[in-house]
């Protein structure tokens, strides 16, 4: 694994940026994305037919050795498809958001609930009872992606590719580009996502360019 605490100092002490490309891919349908509900990571789900079948159409990478994933099931099952002669890497602390104990409810079903009425009003901001806050989640991945993307440029790879969720994408794009577009609008479909040239300084990120993939 590849964990927070994986990248070594080297890139630290260099004094010129390091550049890397990276190809970051949302995996596909679950059942829980198709009732909408929230999913996040207390619930490892896999694949549903149609996630496999999006997968399947997605534009596959049979030449790529190796590719990076989260700890959780629909991840890995769909780098296992698009990414067929792979070997799969997992990267610690880049799995979705901590619903707590809105897991595996819909918006509908929830409609009456206090809890939820009440994250809601906060712009969906504040902490889900038993989760995550927004914030925390966006510190947990970001931190995770910038010690990961050191690593992997420490380690010789220019060109990475990773399995991620919508969420992580949304986090990791809303805190790095210099866009107008909301945290939410870099919402991605499934098995589809963004090929990024990002800029590693001593102690910077930052994604010079994007490409829809």
């Amino acid at each position: 694994m590849i964990s927070k605490h994986g990248a070594s100092d080297t890139l630290a002490d260099e004094s010129s940026p390091t550049e890397v490309e990276l190809v970051l891919l949302r995996h596909g349908q679950t059942p829980g994305n198709a009732a909408r509900r929230y999913v996040g990571c207390a619930d490892d789900q896999p694949l549903s037919e149609i996630g496999r079948e999006q997968a399947r159409a997605a534009h596959g990478f049979p030449d790529v050795k190796r590719v990076y994933v989260s700890v959780l099931r629909r991840s890995q099952e769909t780098a296992a498809i698009m990414f067929p002669n792979a070997e799969q890497v997992v990267v610690d602390d880049i799995q979705e958001m901590n619903f707590g104990i809105f897991t595996g409810r819909s918006a509908d079903e929830m409609e009456s609930d206090a809890d939820y009425r009440a994250w809601v009003e906060s712009g969906c901001e504040n902490q889900c009872p038993g989760g995550e806050s927004k914030a925390q989640f966006t510190n947990r991945v970001c931190a995770a992606m910038d010690a990961f993307l050191r690593a992997a440029a420490d380690q010789g790879e220019m060109h990475v590719f990773l399995v991620a969720h919508g969420g992580t994408m949304m986090a990791f794009m809303d805190r790095y580009t210099q866009s107008e577009r909301s945290y939410y609008e870099w919402n991605t479909p499934n098995c589809h996502g963004y090929r990024l040239h990002i800029r590693l300084d001593k102690d910077k990120l930052s994604i010079d360019s994007i490409e829809n993939v």
